[in-house]
């Protein structure tokens, strides 16, 4: 028994197996479990020596893998991109505020002329609002200038101007801007009330003129203006309009000498009303209106409707989003001093965007199936190529 490796068990002492350790299987039950275990298995496995590779099977693993790539990328691009709904509902909100941000070029009215104001049908009316907006100037070619910097040409009515300015009409100087008449100027002397002198010029304009301010204005004459900013309102329904200085009227007539003179022409370079949102389009960006001849008033009529974008990661934006139409007069149609006015009215329906994506368990099923059909298909092709050529060949043509 030692020569053959084998230990004799002390007799009396029957073999039990050690605490702890699992009896193997022996003898028939062994037997009937491996069986079962193998019934079970859906890959059945071949002998290496009865597998035959073929240049045609190559081929199709080769675009099998190529296409599984790329259906692949596919899958996962489709799974970091996400969808928008979208849903109507009627807009409950109250009490809450807007934002308008605009950013407009005027070419030909300087400045000075061109003022910014609001109103809205709760009563508000604010005119020639200066708080967040900025004024910057623009020469001919649309380039901004300088604090002190004239456009080219307008030199010598900026010196009169200054001068008339300094000069107040203490010593009765006499100018000649744009007249071939010589009048003197309103005369204040030291012992005066310039406040009476003041209402005697708005109480007689075809007598008195300012020159001090005619010549400011003509000093700016070639001028465009930059006007940009933002407005906090009211959700209700207003409007904001740029229009002329109608305080200084009789000065802008003296200097353009007629209505069809003021050119209104502009171009909305963006007018939003809120916070952009991805896919967001305001219609009115990049309008431009230019006037070759004469002069009009603009008016746009805007619907906004009120908007919440959610996003995947939770993020709520309210904002507003719009549509419009326009009209435009000349001034011959219209009695009113040339304008471009901004009318907007809110909808009572909202609108709600909502950002979703496709789940983890999705794409992952998305991926097996990729994996899985592709394998299945390239079976069934390689099958038929491997047949087609044994077929046609002869036993001596299957490796091809």
């Amino acid at each position: 028994l030692r020569s053959r490796g084998l230990k004799r068990e002390p007799l009396g002492r029957p073999a039990f197996p050690r605490p702890g350790t699992r009896p193997a299987l022996r003898g028939p039950m062994a037997l009937d479990a491996g069986l079962s275990l193998k019934a079970l298995d859906v890959f059945p496995k071949t002998v290496a020596e009865f597998r035959q590779k073929t240049t045609s099977g190559g081929a199709v693993s080769l675009v099998c893998s190529v296409l599984i790539l790329l259906l692949t990328v596919t899958e996962l691009v489709d799974y970091m991109q996400s969808t928008v709904e979208e849903h109507l509902e009627v807009d409950t909100s109250r009490g809450r505020t807007m934002t308008i941000t605009m950013d407009l070029a005027f070419p030909a009215l300087p400045c000075s002329v061109v003022h910014l104001e609001l109103q809205d049908v709760s009563g508000n009316h604010l005119v020639d609002l200066s708080r967040n907006i900025t004024k910057e100037r623009l020469d001919r070619d649309g380039r901004h200038l300088q604090e002190h910097e004239l456009p080219k040409g307008n030199e010598e009515i900026a010196q009169l101007a200054k001068a008339a300015s300094l000069d107040h009409g203490r010593d009765g100087a006499e100018f000649n801007i744009g007249s071939n008449k010589r009048r003197k100027p309103l005369v204040v002397g030291p012992g005066e009330n310039v406040p009476l002198a003041r209402l005697l010029q708005e109480l007689l304009p075809n007598v008195v003129d300012d020159e001090a301010a005619v010549a400011e204005m003509r000093s700016h004459l070639g001028e465009g203006c930059h006007i940009h900013g933002a407005l906090q309102v009211g959700k209700v329904a207003g409007n904001f309009h740029f229009a002329v200085d109608r305080n200084d009227q009789r000065t802008m007539m003296t200097v353009f000498g007629q209505r069809d003179s003021i050119n209104m022409s502009h171009t909305v370079r963006s007018v939003s009303f809120g916070e952009p949102y991805p896919g967001l389009v305001n219609p009115l960006d990049g309008m431009h209106k230019i006037i070759d001849k004469g002069s009009g008033y603009f008016q746009y009529n805007m619907k906004v409707v009120p908007t919440i974008y959610k996003q995947r990661r939770g993020r709520e934006v309210h904002t507003n989003q719009y549509s419009f139409t326009e009209i435009f007069r000349t001034t011959a149609e219209t009695d009113r001093l040339p304008a471009v006015f901004f009318n907007y009215e809110l909808s009572p329906i909202m609108a709600t965007f909502t950002e979703t994506s496709r789940g983890l368990g999705n794409f992952l099923t998305g991926l097996c199936a990729i994996v899985g059909g592709v394998f299945t298909l390239s079976g069934v092709v390689d099958a038929l190529i491997f047949h087609l050529f044994a077929h046609q060949h002869g036993p001596s043509g299957m490796t091809a």
